[in-house]
């Protein structure tokens, strides 16, 4: 894991050796705030001095090679915190514990609906990195809430600007500043 990763200034690389047998893919991330990575490039080169073809391209599943990523990069943050800071001088980045907040949305302890949003925001953000299938089948099951319900909040949290949609077609957002603002007085 700790091979893959590389640090040059504020960017972390992230590379695949062997996708497909073929290529070499390598993946920018930069962050966007204290709390979230994004991907911000892709370079694929050949192994081998073959062409590369718009077909192979097209089998590259660059959605699963960036959640592989990020959640090794979160993973290496929490392994070798030290080490992580100094290189990328983030010290809030995997800081928030995600449990606390899921306890806190399961016992529905949270009277603040603000508040409430606010956790559940990093809860669907944390999440939605590590499961590939259903996510509102997977959170409700986590946060002992009906599907639908799961759906609404997550509808919520765009109408309401708790989330930023970064990209149309994708689960997962951008806090937002009201999120930014809970976190920071945590």
């Amino acid at each position: 894991m700790k091979n893959n990763i590389k640090f040059n200034n504020t960017n972390i690389l992230y590379t695949f050796t062997s996708v497909n047998g073929k290529y070499s893919v390598e993946l920018t991330y930069d962050f966007i705030n204290k709390y979230q990575l994004q991907n911000t490039s892709i370079k694929i080169s050949s192994k081998s001095n073959n062409a590369i073809s718009s077909i192979d391209i097209r089998k590259l599943n660059v959605y699963s090679l960036n959640k592989k990523a990020q959640k090794q990069i979160s993973n290496f943050a929490d392994i070798d915190n030290i080490f992580f800071i100094n290189k990328t001088g983030n010290k809030d980045f995997n800081k928030i514990n995600v449990t606390k907040f899921v306890k806190n949305i399961n016992t529905r302890s949270t009277t603040n609906r603000n508040e409430f949003m606010c956790q559940y925001a990093y809860v669907y953000d944390f999440y939605i990195k590590s499961n590939h299938n259903n996510y509102s089948l997977f959170l409700a099951k986590k946060l002992n809430y009906s599907e639908n319900y799961i759906k609404n909040l997550t509808k919520e949290l765009f109408e309401k600007k708790y989330l930023l949609k970064n990209t149309k077609g994708v689960p997962g957002g951008v806090f937002s500043k009201k999120t930014l603002k809970y976190f920071n007085s945590l």
